[in-house]
């Protein structure tokens, strides 16, 4: 039997997610191996050898600090190698030539490459790794549609929602970016029409920042989780799957979300798009509307790795 190989740090989110994976799946998480070294004689090294002139695994590992470079040479043919969001063209060379033939290798991007690489980057740095052999997937459409790459849709984790005890109306948990103010302008509106609001905004240090265990408690004992993103994204939050598989409303600013397959009017307020007068009546006066598991199980992790057969 030959193997999906998914090279990733599992924890938080990913470690939830990745824990509803069938038992008989194809898929082994192996540590990831590609992370920056740590110390400056490793990186130095890194940035001058690997991934510009071909070099052992053993060597790799060596010069890097990181072990693993030496496992990719013992893949099989028909094997498969899943990285995640690795953009460094040098790493990805060295995972090239250390790979033996016949091995596919993947990339997939959980975020929008315009917002981890310089805008007149992208395009060179996509059509390296496609000229590499690399099967590029991502979430967002917009970088599906404009890099001609894979689109695959956001996933999560199929289960039971297992409700708690409602304390809060509203509740938000995410790195602060660009939508601080945005965020702080939405709480104040909420509370001033008299909702509850639990709203943990992570700084650059990670200030604030709960695991991911704490989080979930956050959204069993919410009514509607809010989802803000970047600006100019377009592919879907995890927050609105969360929403969907917890059997909680949402409020998003994602106007996309209507085309989407799980969307209810009666479980979405889409900001921008809805009227705010009728936040009262969305809130209470508005049943939630169960989505078939069917629908949901469209989104779960398994169905997801069906993109890397």
């Amino acid at each position: 039997m030959r193997h999906l190989y998914y090279s990733v740090s599992l924890k938080d989110a990913p470690k939830y997610i990745f824990e509803g994976v069938d038992t008989n799946s194809d898929l082994i998480c192996v540590p990831d191996f590609l992370v920056q070294p740590h110390g400056f004689l490793h990186r130095g090294l890194k940035f001058l050898l690997v991934g510009r002139v071909p070099l052992s695994g053993h060597l790799v590992e060596k010069i890097t600090g990181n072990i693993g470079y030496q496992w990719l040479t013992t893949l099989k043919p028909g094997d498969r190698l899943l990285l995640s969001g690795v953009v460094n063209l040098n790493t990805l060379r060295a995972v090239k030539w250390l790979t033996p033939k016949g091995v596919r290798r993947y990339q997939y991007f959980n975020n929008c490459l315009r917002f981890v690489l310089p805008q007149d980057q992208v395009a060179h740095r996509v059509k390296e790794m496609k000229a590499m052999g690399y099967e590029l997937m991502t979430f967002d459409p917009e970088d599906a549609k404009e890099y001609g790459m894979t689109y695959t849709p956001q996933f999560y984790r199929f289960s039971a929602s297992g409700q708690e005890d409602i304390c809060y109306d509203f509740f938000f948990c995410g790195m602060i970016k660009d939508r601080g103010e945005r965020l702080n302008t939405l709480k104040n509106k909420l509370e001033t029409n008299g909702y509850s609001c639990k709203f943990i905004v992570v700084d650059d240090s990670g200030k604030n920042s709960i695991s991911y265990e704490q989080y979930l408690d956050y959204v069993r004992k919410s009514r509607c989780l809010v989802d803000m993103f970047q600006k100019g994204q377009v592919g879907l939050t995890r927050r609105p799957l969360e929403a969907l598989f917890f059997d909680k409303k949402l409020l998003t600013e994602n106007k996309q979300i209507a085309d989407f397959d799980f969307y209810r009017k009666e479980n979405t307020f889409i900001i921008g798009s809805d009227s705010w007068a009728n936040i009262n009546q969305f809130m209470n006066e508005t049943d939630y509307v169960i989505v078939p598991d069917e629908v949901k199980q469209r989104y779960d992790v398994n169905q997801w790795l069906q993109y890397f057969k």
